[in-house]
């Protein structure tokens, strides 16, 4: 027993809109067991082309098409990068030996990495400030040792 008062509530099996959708899903019912064989059978036919898909007729052509036209470019590159040079263009040049290139190559970008970091230590030298403000801050971060155990 409720021990709540509930407002009564009429049963949802008798509302009208209940009684109309049982009387649509009769007729309906109705309707389905007087369908002529004839109609059934197209029906069924209907259904059966549309969860099959249009049949792809040209889908080979096209992807043999595509993939020649993809291995005939990269055979092109292939052989534009696998020539050889001409011997009569480049007679006259001496070519450089690609050892001697790469060292001197290495050589001129350390020059280049000392320079700038000397540039960056005078101006560390230069200011004073920077340590003053090194050394104010060092109390502020624990030894070390204290932050990696």
């Amino acid at each position: 027993m409720n021990r709540y008062a509930s407002p009564p509530t009429a049963d949802p099996r008798n509302s009208p809109q209940s009684r109309f959708d049982a009387h649509a899903r009769e007729c309906h019912a109705d309707a389905l067991a007087h369908v002529s064989p004839h109609v059934l059978s197209r029906l069924q036919q209907a259904r059966r082309a549309a969860t099959l898909g249009a049949p792809r007729r040209h889908s080979r052509v096209w992807a043999w098409s595509g993939s020649a036209a993809v291995l005939a470019l990269a055979l092109g590159v292939g052989v534009q990068f696998q020539r050889a040079p001409d011997s009569t263009q480049g007679a006259s040049v001496p070519m450089a030996n690609t050892a001697d290139l790469a060292a001197g190559q290495a050589v001129a970008a350390l020059g280049e990495v000392d320079s700038e970091v000397s540039g960056l230590l005078a101006a560390l030298d230069e200011n004073p400030d920077f340590y003053l403000w090194l050394a104010a801050n060092d109390g502020a971060l624990s030894p070390p040792a204290e932050r990696y155990p």
